[in-house]
């Protein structure tokens, strides 16, 4: 039997050490919540992305509204700011001006064809040689545009690499100019900045 003089007391615990970092290592759960991030919807400088809180569905449509507001005033007015950016820069301005300015066939092909396909519903069975002469007249009338955008498209190269040079007229542009020749005027994305006759400089 042992006495009490012979028991050891037990080892009093050890003061938590000042130093180091000072606080317990995190799990590692705890870790990968405090890096998580919302995917998407958080813009800097809003009050959610501050807080690291996603957006509301309020919050997001409010913002869609206004990317969509300033999208249709930079097709609109011509701002490059809020342009796609196939038609951002000078060299797509200049170009747009150039088409804009000038009367092309291929912006009266679709109301022509529109027309042509009415009068061929009409006259299909009651005057046949009529019909003959339309489908006769539409085929000149595709030829016509074929020649126009060949001649519009080296006039408009010739023009590029004179006011810009070869190196900064970019690809694709002499055929950003043709497509928008076939576009109806009222139709056309951005929006006409000049007047027919207002030849670009």
């Amino acid at each position: 039997m042992f006495s009490k003089r012979d028991a050891k007391p037990a080892p009093e615990p050890e003061p938590e050490s000042t130093t180091g970092k000072g606080r317990p290592t995190p799990t590692r759960t705890e870790a990968e919540a405090a890096h998580k991030r919302p995917l998407g919807g958080v813009g800097r400088g809003t009050p959610a992305a501050a807080a690291g809180k996603p957006l509301t569905k309020e919050e997001k449509k409010a913002r869609r509204e206004e990317a969509r507001r300033k999208y249709e005033l930079a097709m609109a007015r011509g701002d490059d700011r809020y342009m796609p950016a196939r038609d951002k820069g000078p060299v797509r301005r200049w170009v747009r001006d150039y088409i804009d300015s000038r009367r092309s066939l291929g912006e009266y092909v679709m109301i022509g064809s529109l027309v042509m396909l009415l009068v061929l519903m009409i006259t299909m069975s009651t005057l046949p040689v009529v019909s003959g002469y339309l489908i006769l007249a539409f085929y000149l009338v595709i030829f016509a545009v074929i020649g126009d955008m060949i001649v519009r498209a080296r006039k408009l190269k010739r023009a590029l690499i004179e006011k810009f040079g070869q190196d900064k007229m970019g690809r694709g542009t002499v055929r950003y100019g043709i497509m928008r020749s076939l576009q109806m005027r009222r139709a056309r994305l951005p929006k006409p900045q000049v007047e027919r006759g207002q030849y670009p400089s």
